[in-house]
């Protein structure tokens, strides 16, 4: 199996800001290939994400991964057929926006339908609680909608931004600091 050589786009890329298409199994073939790239970018020591979609990778089809090294699922063309429970704020970040944290509202509980890495379809899965609102913000990213859209008000966005420069700057005087100090051998 060929391995791909991809990797994340910044939050500056318009790409992350158009839609995805389908995956079409007899014309783009095994997504298996896509799908072992992505996981080694979302679990990555240096992005450990709990999601990630092809978007943000540059690919522009309709997959997405999320979980854990213990419990991957693949979503291929996924679907959102029902929203339900309560809209809760929780606080979101992004492999795509490093540091960023922002207060996201979301449902607490979807129904969702989806093609399997097999190409299997799977209808009317019930998510709840963090798995709804993980796939509620990797679903966002097929449609070209990135979780700063989704933040309660501008200010909100702007307050987060100058918190991150300012974490931002105090690690880069630490490195700095750090850099100058030498250790006894």
């Amino acid at each position: 199996m060929e391995e791909l050589e991809l990797t994340l786009l910044k939050e500056t890329d318009p790409l992350l800001k158009e839609p995805s298409e389908a995956w079409d199994f007899k014309l783009d073939g095994d997504p298996t290939a896509l799908i072992t790239a992505m996981t080694k970018i979302m679990f990555n020591p240096n992005s450990l994400g709990i999601g990630l979609a092809a978007p943000q990778l540059g690919v522009m089809k309709n997959i997405f991964i999320m979980g854990t090294d213990d419990k991957l699922m693949a979503f291929i063309n996924p679907k959102v057929d029902q929203l339900l429970g309560e809209q809760e704020l929780f606080l979101e970040g992004c492999l795509s926006y490093p540091d960023l944290w922002l207060h996201v509202r979301r449902n607490t509980e979807c129904v969702v339908s989806y093609h399997q890495i097999d190409g299997e379809v799977v209808k009317e899965k019930h998510l709840t609680g963090l798995q709804a609102r993980v796939f509620l913000h990797e679903y966002d990213h097929l449609l070209g909608i990135t979780f700063d859209e989704r933040v309660q008000s501008k200010l909100s966005l702007e307050l987060a931004n100058k918190r991150r420069a300012k974490k931002k700057r105090q690690n880069a005087k630490m490195a700095k600091r750090l850099s100058k100090t030498v250790l006894p051998a």
